[in-house]
């Protein structure tokens, strides 16, 4: 049976499409939740499986095309376990506060959502690049759908604007794929016997497949210059499709940068053109947030900031510097995800996010006040904080390969927090005014944000937990 726990977590949200089309649509809710709680539970015994029998018996493959070396192929790693953890915990809070944030079409978001959970764990289980593609292409396709159809006033200008950006991604990324299994000497979409025989490529063959993943990536993450469809996507989604889109999406780019690297050890070359292409995305995107009046593209800009001290971390090409890029992307996940859910709240109750017109929450609602007090605390690194750990791991791989130049998107990091608490002063604990929200705030919302700042408080407390078992 262990052999059967990959594919059934990655199956088992398309599986809820079937009750989702068979039952009347007031069921669709918590047909919802029950598959992503269902996942949680696989989720669990596998990682039961791993910390008791190793993670090399944690491997799937079905070759249905061997010729082509085309196959379902699964596996957990050191590098993916983290992060498939990280889409669990994001998809099963956006799971309970779901219907508080979508008003109609209840069937077909819940299709749509269940598509993109088990999409996403595809993206970081996939053991191949056809497949890792193939997973990659959905979830993409899936949020243009949550943001054109559920999305705020301009949603379609941010959805088309999307999904341009994620087209010129994809067909990036598919490129890079084709050009490497041509190469590759038998040809494959393995990733493991691409990384085996890359070194024997060409320079010119790595050099333009790196360019191409880099590339896909940078645009994935987002880092600048390729960011600027972030905030617009953002502000128009709902609060749900913010939580998937911040919270496990943007990990894509992240990830796919570590593969990358891994995969080509001509990327090493580049090590301090690639960080200081990520170093400088981090501080311009703390700056940038710096410059907004509305909360959710606040938090948007602080995601390029974030992300972009992920990607520097990985570009130290550090075994230190890797571990810390993930467990950053997973406290990340928690903490943007519960941020952009709170901010849903304020606006569905105060009917604006326009930090000048917000006034005394901490009086109106101390619960979300609070929560989202919490959420600043993780994201800029609190110690006991899951923040607190990937920053630290990050930094030390930095300065083990930069020396005190690799210590500098810290300045990202002082920003940010600076920011945020002059935020939380003048639109939250500004007592001199307070606002009665004209829609009750849902109590969904604060058990959810509450899961998610005891996921991050625990987790920061104990990260061996998870770092023990994927052996980083």
């Amino acid at each position: 049976m262990v052999v059967y726990i990959l594919p059934l977590m990655v199956l088992l949200p398309f599986l809820g499409l079937v009750p989702l089309l068979a039952l009347d649509k007031r069921h669709s809710w918590n047909i919802s939740i029950a598959f992503s709680v269902l996942v949680a539970l696989v989720l669990l015994i596998s990682l039961y499986v791993a910390k008791t029998q190793g993670l090399s018996p944690l491997t799937f493959n079905f070759n249905y095309i061997p010729s082509l070396g085309v196959g379902f192929s699964l596996q957990y790693t050191s590098l993916n376990l983290i992060l498939v953890v990280m889409t669990v915990i994001v998809f099963l809070a956006a799971s309970f506060v779901g219907k508080y944030f979508i008003g109609k079409g209840e069937r077909i978001y819940n299709m749509i959502f269940l598509l993109s959970e088990g999409s996403a764990l595809g993206v970081f289980l996939s053991a191949n690049l056809f497949l890792f593609y193939i997973f990659f292409e959905i979830s993409e396709v899936m949020l243009f759908f949550i943001i054109f159809i559920y999305g705020g006033y301009d949603r379609r200008y941010a959805a088309i604007k999307f999904i341009v950006y994620s087209l010129v991604a994809t067909l990036c990324l598919l490129i890079g794929i084709i050009v490497l299994y041509a190469s590759t000497t038998p040809h494959t979409f393995n990733i493991s016997a691409i990384s085996l025989a890359s070194a024997s490529l060409p320079v010119s063959t790595q050099l333009l497949v790196l360019a191409l993943f880099v590339l896909a990536f940078m645009i994935k993450a987002p880092v600048f210059p390729f960011h600027t469809w972030l905030p617009d996507a953002h502000t128009e989604a709902p609060a749900t499709g913010s939580m998937i889109l911040a919270g496990v999406l943007l990990k894509f780019g992240g990830y796919g940068f570590l593969i990358t690297f891994l995969m080509l050890p001509i990327a090493s070359h580049y090590a301090i053109y690639l960080a200081a292409i990520f170093g400088f995305s981090a501080i311009y995107g703390a700056l940038t947030a710096l410059k907004q009046s509305h909360l959710k593209r606040m938090i948007a800009y602080t995601s390029v900031a974030d992300m972009g001290i992920v990607a520097f971390g990985l570009a130290s090409f550090t075994l230190l510097g890797n571990a810390g890029g993930i467990y950053l992307m997973l406290s990340h996940g928690i903490a943007i995800s519960m941020l952009f859910m709170l901010a849903g709240s304020i606006d569905d109750g105060f009917g604006t996010l326009l930090i000048d017109k917000i006034k005394g929450l901490v009086r109106s609602v101390p619960d979300v006040s609070y929560l989202f007090l919490a959420g600043i605390f993780i994201t800029i690194g609190l110690p006991l904080t899951t923040g607190f750990i990937g920053d630290l791991l990050v930094f030390f791989g930095a300065y083990s390969t930069f020396g005190l130049v690799g210590l500098i998107p810290m300045a990202a990091i002082v920003i940010v927090a600076a920011y945020f608490f002059w935020v939380m002063e003048r639109a939250f604990f500004n007592a001199t005014r307070s606002l009665d929200p004209y829609n009750p705030i849902s109590r969904s919302v604060i058990y959810t944000g509450a899961f998610l700042s005891i996921a991050a408080i625990a987790l920061g407390i104990a990260p061996a937990i998870l770092l023990g078992i994927s052996g980083l």
